[in-house]
């Protein structure tokens, strides 16, 4: 059972784990016995891996793995049966194999199954009475380790569901709250937008009206500015509320994914002329996926990977199919998103930027268009090395993938 779920279920395995780790100790102590291992199935490599090992005379063994079919272990977990040694010199199913740690001949060796598989091999050596192992004792031991196998399992389920449950939580209070922004979004630069229209007009028509290099030409720029600022964040609260509340564009179209990375980088083309060093890396193939805003998507991350080259910098644009999903990568040398603060980098309104440099919107919208597609948007970052953004999206929206 060694790494065979993903990262969200670590802390099930972890679970799982211990309470396999008790067991053995609980068989140990019922069959007075002195010498106890646990081996663990590792599903990538194919392997048993020692996970615990408990003798009365402190022996450290690490690092010992099986082959399926290899050693004792290697053909418990083979033939799928208990084993019973009661004299390893006489036994002619298995060579005595170096056993120099055992105090005595016998040993059991019981495979631990679950529902779902294989999960490992308790062993068992060195009875406190230094008699042999009975029948009585494997059948015993065996019945306890079956019934451990079930109960892990569903311990492993548990866990399983109840992280599942916590991220479906999650998601869901994020999504009430975006839907809630939106909703609000647009109310509020309806309101706003009529007013900001013509104090952005009497401001300009002043701006005519008074001379260069005065105060109060001075103080009208700075007034623009701030309301240039109001105007940018109603736009983007119209486009985060367009993009919450209306799941589906009328016209179903597909957009040429080199075409849209070239187009959103056009829009910066002054900024990567001064000190970017821009290196794009298309895929030979034309790839076309279905227009559910994916312009948005490379507009915002390119932004954002401009911001974080103030001095200049290398950005590199990588467009492939891996598994007929599109992956469109964006890696900068930029200063990086401090560990604190990756997590929140695509709430709502969220920013590290100066008041008047971003509203925080950018990569909401960005993660609300990825869910859109059922895809997903990662982010490697070091601070002071740069950030890598990973756009993958489901071969299910690509034409012909």
């Amino acid at each position: 059972m060694v790494d065979k779920q993903p990262d969200n279920s670590i802390e099930a395995e972890f679970q799982v784990k211990s309470f396999l780790q008790d067991t053995l100790r609980e068989v140990m102590a019922v069959l007075k016995v002195e010498c106890g291992s646990l081996f663990l199935f590792d599903v990538k490599t194919k392997e048993l891996v020692l996970d615990s090992f408990y003798n009365s005379h402190h022996i450290p063994v690490k690092g010992i793995k099986f082959q399926i079919g290899e050693g004792v272990s290697g053909k418990v977990i083979a033939n799928k049966t208990p084993v019973l040694v009661k004299d390893i010199d006489r036994d002619i199913r298995f060579g005595k194999n170096g056993f120099k740690h055992y105090q005595t001949k016998s040993f059991i060796s019981v495979p631990l199954n679950s529902p779902d598989g294989v999960l490992g091999v308790i062993n068992l050596a060195d009875k406190a009475s230094g008699e042999p192992f009975t029948e009585q004792d494997l059948e015993y031991a065996a019945s306890l380790v079956q019934y451990a196998g079930v109960i892990a399992y569903n311990l492993y389920l548990s866990e399983k569901l109840k992280r599942e449950k916590e991220a479906l939580d999650k998601q869901k209070a994020m999504l009430e709250k975006y839907a809630s922004v939106g909703k609000l979004a647009a109310g509020v630069v309806h309101e706003i937008n009529n007013p900001l229209d013509g104090i952005i007009r009497f401001t300009n028509m002043l701006l005519t009206q008074v001379e260069n290099n005065s105060v109060t030409r001075e103080y009208l720029l700075e007034i623009k500015k701030g309301l240039t600022r109001i105007e940018n964040t109603t736009k983007s609260l119209l486009q985060f509320s367009h993009q919450v509340n209306h799941g589906n564009f009328r016209a179903r179209s597909y957009v040429d994914v080199q075409t849209s990375i070239e187009e959103s980088l056009n829009v910066f083309a002054q900024r990567l002329r001064d000190n970017v060093n821009l290196i794009t890396n298309f895929s030979p193939r034309k790839i076309k996926v279905l227009d559910i805003g994916v312009a948005h998507i490379f507009i915002n991350i390119v932004k954002n990977a401009l911001d974080a080259m103030p001095a200049g910098g290398k950005l590199v644009i990588t467009t492939d199919l891996k598994d007929s999903n599109l992956l469109v990568t964006f890696k900068d040398t930029g200063v990086g998103i401090p560990p604190e603060v990756k997590d929140k980098i695509f709430e709502a309104f969220f920013t590290t930027k100066k008041m008047n440099e971003g509203t925080g919107l950018g990569l909401s919208i960005c993660r609300e268009i990825i869910n859109r597609y059922d895809g997903v948007i990662e982010v490697d970052s070091v601070p002071g090395l740069g950030s890598i953004f990973r756009v993958t999206i489901p071969k299910k929206f690509i034409e012909h993938a």
